[in-house]
């Protein structure tokens, strides 16, 4: 991940007693990238000077303490951001009047805010070397990439979240909140997103292969440049890593690539007239061209004779009486079916590992413990505070890692696209006896994960990893 940053905003606002008091803004734009450095996500964060803030002083500048007060978040959405997330009486970061004026649709404070978040881009991507500027050189460029990530047509504007009561909200986000106690963060002391080990010596030995799984906030696909495409859905999750953990490389390890083929049929009556209809309706003139083909073909078919007439007439003959074996009855044929097999549909891989976990101090027996709660938690529905609506769960990032190479992928094992954990078994007396140490911690654990990926396989999805070169495995 790395990050773009603006130079300091100044908005001017009126107090109750009339007096002016100047508060210092600034945007930050978190962005992430695949192997080549090209971007795959943004996070646009408006930030508060807050020590200066609480001093009761303009701040920004060079010495000032940014503390994100606001996110934009994929599909347009504001989300206010609170000083602490574990104690929400202390309130939030940006001031009231701050809010209201970035929710306010008169204001252009929002547009400010996207001006300043292009403008930072573009200053980065513009030092990049030849060829790694993205199209994001230039404000247009970064401006054009933002908005397409957030799903924003012209015409559009942001959705508010946490909006104190006055302001412009719709209905449907706040019926969609999560239900308080939500959890958003893991990590070694429940909410810090530090990585979590087992064994922990993993933690130290970077050199061993091992398998590295991110839990992720899930979100939608975002919309493509056109009404009719979907955005990457990469690019929309990468940045809302909540909670990782890192485990040896398992026995087993396998992949299946399917993809769907089926037999499909058509008799010379239907191929001709389905022909004759997807040609014409790919013509300039569709409705002229479809009558014009569908005589002809009618034609074709009546100044034939012999065995085109009977196998028109069994055609005909099915479909009229629903008798559909005269000509076979008769003469032993059947219409030629034209049987071939055809491509149906992708389809979704699956992933099964199944880990021992044997604690070998209190540390471990802790971890364990973490690892087990973390997975269950967060494959586990969301409620929202409405009741009307169930969220969708974490989904989970998994990479093979080593300690060679440039990228720390494994080049030899499959690379896997976001996945749904749509199982996981804990068997708690692996050995078949009930056994603890001395702080009741299990004395092994055996626990299986199945995967399945949320998207399938494309043939290009190769190229993105290392354009064709064949220097990985590839998925």
């Amino acid at each position: 991940m790395a990050s773009a940053a603006s130079n300091t905003i100044y908005r001017t606002y009126t107090q109750p007693d009339g007096t002016k008091k100047r508060t210092a803004f600034r945007v930050n734009v978190d962005y992430f990238t695949d192997d080549t450095g090209k971007p795959t996500g943004f996070e646009t964060q408006l930030q508060n000077d807050l020590v200066a803030q609480d001093a009761g002083i303009t701040g920004g500048g060079v010495n000032a303490t940014w503390t994100t007060g606001a996110k934009l978040l994929t599909s347009n959405v504001w989300e206010r951001q609170y000083r602490d997330t574990s104690n929400h009486d202390l309130g939030f970061v940006t001031p009231d009047e701050g809010w209201l004026d970035l929710t306010d649709r008169k204001s252009n404070f929002s547009s400010q805010v996207n001006d300043a978040a292009a403008d930072a881009l573009a200053k980065r991507f513009n030092s990049a070397g030849f060829g790694l500027d993205f199209g994001m050189a230039t404000k247009a460029g970064a401006s054009l990439q933002l908005a397409n990530y957030q799903g924003i047509n012209k015409a559009g504007s942001g959705i508010f979240l946490d909006a104190p009561s006055g302001t412009r909200q719709t209905s449907l986000m706040d019926s969609i909140k999560s239900e308080e106690g939500t959890r958003e963060k893991y990590g070694t002391d429940g909410r810090n997103k530090e990585t979590l080990y087992y064994p922990t010596a993993l933690r130290n030995n970077k050199g061993q292969d091992r398998l590295q799984i991110q839990v992720l906030k899930y979100r939608p696909r975002p919309q493509g440049e056109a009404v009719y495409k979907l955005g990457d859905r990469a690019a929309a999750s990468a940045k809302d890593i909540i909670g990782s953990c890192i485990l040896p490389v398992p026995g087993g390890v396998g992949d299946t690539n399917l993809v769907s083929w089926g037999p499909d049929s058509a008799d010379p009556a239907s191929l001709a007239m389905g022909q004759a209809v997807f040609d014409g309706l790919q013509d300039q003139n569709p409705m002229e061209a479809l009558g014009k083909n569908v005589e002809n073909a009618v034609g074709s078919i009546s100044g034939e004779k012999g065995s085109v007439k009977a196998a028109l007439a069994q055609v005909i003959t099915k479909q009229a009486t629903g008798v559909g074996n005269m000509l076979t009855r008769k003469t032993g044929a059947i219409v030629n079916p034209n049987m071939e097999l055809l491509f149906n549909a992708p389809q979704l891989r699956p992933f099964a590992f199944t880990y021992r976990l044997s604690p070998r101090s209190r540390e471990e027996s802790v971890m364990v413990k973490k690892i087990i709660r973390m997975f269950k938690q967060s494959m586990s529905v969301k409620r929202t505070k409405s009741t009307l609506f169930l969220k969708s769960p974490d989904t989970y990032q998994l990479k093979w890692l080593t300690g060679f190479g440039k990228s720390n992928q494994h080049e030899f094992l499959p690379r896997i696209k976001e996945c749904a954990l749509q199982g996981f078994n804990v068997n708690y007396t692996p050995d078949g006896n009930y056994a603890t140490y001395e702080d009741t911690s299990m004395v092994a654990y055996e626990i299986q994960f199945q995967f399945s990926e949320l998207e399938p396989i494309y043939n290009d999805d190769y190229h993105k990893i290392d354009g064709n070169s064949d220097s990985s495995i590839g998925y």
